[in-house]
């Protein structure tokens, strides 16, 4: 009496490839996903990073009109001291169409009259721009200066 002995294990194997065939097709359809998902991850970083250099280029830009305008607001205290000798500063306000921007920018000259030495004297100015902005920049320059003494003949 013989046994006959049915191999099983072929037919096993032949369904479990088939069964996974339909399982690689899920594991197909993941694989785009995952990079579609990487490269929207690096195009926020890179928007993220353009988005801080453009706020850094617009306070650069800021910072390079305040400086401008302190200047500015030097040589103007110094053609009114040449002017008038008792001039002492004033807030300068600047509209847009004054400086060529796209907001008003707002300069406080201060003059500091020596004590020591009676024609020399500093001059300080405070610029800011945008000159009511929370964004604003501003900037503090000082210079001496030596008032021109003219004698007068009587």
């Amino acid at each position: 009496m013989m046994k006959q002995i049915t191999d099983h294990s072929r037919s096993n194997i032949s369904e479990k490839r088939q069964g996974g065939k339909t399982n690689r097709g899920g594991s197909v359809a993941l694989i785009p996903m995952i990079c579609l998902i990487l490269s929207l991850t690096i195009i926020g970083e890179l928007l993220k990073q353009s988005s801080t250099e453009i706020k850094q280029l617009k306070k650069e830009q800021y910072r390079l009109q305040s400086i401008w305008l302190a200047d500015a607001a030097a040589q103007r205290a110094i053609t009114k001291l040449n002017n008038q000798t008792d001039y002492d500063g004033e807030m300068w306000s600047l509209s847009p169409e004054d400086i060529g921007g796209e907001f008003p920018g707002e300069v406080l000259i201060e003059i500091d009259r020596s004590i020591q030495k009676n024609n020399s004297i500093t001059i300080r100015t405070t610029a800011s721009y945008p000159a009511k902005s929370t964004e604003r920049v501003r900037v503090i320059r000082e210079w001496p200066f030596q008032l021109r003494i003219i004698a007068t003949n009587n």
